[in-house]
């Protein structure tokens, strides 16, 4: 397992940092992204390519012209990604080391189980993704022929140099809240990263971009609607628990947290509503010179956080976990290009419980499973799971041996173990 250097950096910084006194929709996500020290090695022979996944249609690219859906999960580990392809996720959104250690074994294991990636290099001195700009040529460091030295371009030059690594990359990741930091990401800066993404190093739409937390809830937003990426998360974040309620959802109208409320079908419309405000803003803008407006991920709480005692301070129920997601699908899916669960793995000091971890709720129903059942609602047309065998009781294994993946019609014989029980 990677074994994380925390730097102590809170959302309550990011408020003083940028003078606000509330918790606005650019301000949700903590930084999640630390710095790995060590990677484990793989021991798992290879399968065959986008065949050991059922989620992954056979020719489908994950690109925006694919109609499917994507299922993600955010941080997991390679040891994860059996489990991953299990459950039915396709796309993984993970940490990548920039001293190059992990690259490849993490795009071999992709490939193994049939995942696409969105890559993430951290740069924990900078609070920001690798990308770094030249000042002088008004330019990011992209291209490797001009910047040898700059992890960004080998990294992208890394993908050019395997071509089956490029084609399991689903999106690169851009920039986390870059609008907080407008003098170092602000729009322009955003659109130059684009371009030179889409039009000079991966011209022909063979590498898209995604973002986070950027064309909502911050003063120069509007500016980034067109032009700056093709795909970004939008959370639903509503878990929490006081004495007034276990909800507290997002109002949309003034850009703050509403009130604890025990209304979830009130919180469920609050948060439907936050989503359609972030399509309406999407769907007025031009499209951009590639011909693509934004399309949004939704990722859904299932983290604790203790810097707040009435914001993301409660794991939500598997019931809750199925109820919220299949709402978003049921009403929204059209509309999407996926849904997702932050976080799998703790990507921050300051989170008290994760998905990995807390895999058991209260009432001991299952959380993992929940993943499984949701993927079956925008995946059932591409696979058929043989019955898997669990047990959902405390401190008891579940333990899937061998099974057979059916895509398209046609047939895999992919066998691995995985085995889990309840972390006490």
């Amino acid at each position: 397992m990677k074994r994380y250097h925390f730097k102590k950096f809170s959302r309550r910084e990011f408020l003083k940092l940028i003078g606000v006194s509330g918790s606005g929709l650019g301000l949700l996500a903590c930084l999640p992204k630390l710095a790995p020290s060590s990677t484990p090695a793989s021991s798992a022979a290879p399968l065959p390519a986008d065949r050991s996944n059922p989620s992954i249609p056979e020719g489908a690219s994950g690109r925006s012209e694919d109609k499917a859906l994507i299922h993600l999960v955010c941080y997991p580990e390679i040891e994860d990604f059996a489990l991953m392809a299990q459950l039915g996720v396709n796309t993984v959104l993970v940490d990548l080391d920039p001293n190059r250690d992990d690259w490849q074994i993490t795009y071999q294991a992709a490939i193994q189980y049939g995942l696409r990636l969105i890559p993430l290099i951290w740069d924990q001195e900078a609070a920001q993704s690798i990308w770094r700009w030249d000042i002088q040529r008004n330019e990011w460091q992209l291209d490797r022929n001009r910047y040898p030295d700059a992890v960004g371009a080998a990294f992208l030059g890394f993908l050019k140099d395997h071509p089956d690594y490029l084609a399991h990359t689903f999106a690169i990741y851009s920039f986390h809240e870059p609008l907080w930091q407008p003098d170092k990401t602000g729009p322009e800066r955003l659109k130059v990263f684009y371009r030179q993404i889409t039009e000079e190093i991966f011209p022909g739409g063979n590498l898209r971009v995604y973002g986070e937390d950027i064309t909502m809830g911050w003063e120069q937003s509007d500016e980034c609607l067109t032009g700056v990426l093709d795909y970004e998360n939008h959370l639903v974040y509503p878990f929490v628990s006081t004495p007034e309620g276990r909800y507290r959802p997002f109002d949309v109208v003034n850009n703050y947290y509403a009130q604890p409320t025990n209304d979830r079908a009130a919180t469920i419309q609050a948060e439907l509503a936050c989503l359609d405000e972030r399509l309406r803003r999407y769907a007025s803008a031009p499209p951009a010179a590639t011909g693509r407006r934004p399309q949004a991920i939704v990722l859904i709480q299932t983290f604790v956080d203790r810097e707040y005692p009435d914001l993301w301070n409660r794991m939500p129920s598997a019931e809750e976990m199925e109820a919220f997601a299949s709402v978003f699908l049921q009403e929204r899916a059209g509309r999407l290009k996926g849904l997702g669960w932050y976080c799998f793995r703790q990507v921050a000091d300051n989170y008290l419980a994760w998905l990995h971890q807390e895999c058991y709720d209260e009432a001991n129903a299952d959380r993992w499973e929940v993943l499984r059942e949701i993927s079956g609602q925008f995946f059932s047309q591409y696979r058929q799971f043989l019955p898997l065998v669990r047990n959902r009781s405390r401190n008891k294994s579940i333990t899937v041996s061998p099974f057979l993946f059916y895509v398209n019609g046609g047939q895999c014989n992919c066998e691995f173990t995985a085995s889990r029980s309840r972390i006490p």
